[in-house]
């Protein structure tokens, strides 16, 4: 089993994958939900299976954001479509990569480097 970690944004849609016991960020996909399921697609076309770690975006205290309610319909449709989804909390991914890779470039590669901590902080809980 493969996990896709998925870090969703309106315009850009970082991505990761754990692989052989390492998790690497995937290019970055551009567009809404039709183009992250194309890739989605591509990928479960590759590796078989997959389960997709969708970041859901809360506030510091835990309260939704105004993203919140959109991931949760993307997991539902999804899901839908017989992906196996696990949203997982994100806050703060977006910095800690920004503060983990200052030269890294914001559009698109920024999100994939948040991916690959959503798909961390999956792996790391029991």
């Amino acid at each position: 089993m493969v996990f896709v970690g998925v870090d969703y944004g309106r315009a850009r849609t970082g991505m990761a994958a754990f692989l052989e016991g390492v998790v690497l960020p995937l290019e970055p996909v551009f567009g809404g939900w039709a183009a992250i399921e194309k890739r989605l697609g591509d990928l479960r076309g590759k590796w078989g299976d997959i389960t997709v770690i969708l970041g859901l975006p809360l506030g510091a205290s835990g309260q939704a954001t105004s993203l919140s309610g959109e991931v949760e319909s993307l997991a539902d449709r999804l899901s839908g479509k017989g992906y196996v989804v696990v949203l997982q909390r994100e806050t703060g991914t977006t910095l800690e990569a920004l503060e983990a890779y200052p030269d890294i470039p914001r559009k698109g590669p920024l999100d994939s480097a948040a991916a690959c901590l959503i798909l961390k902080r999956h792996l790391r809980e029991p």
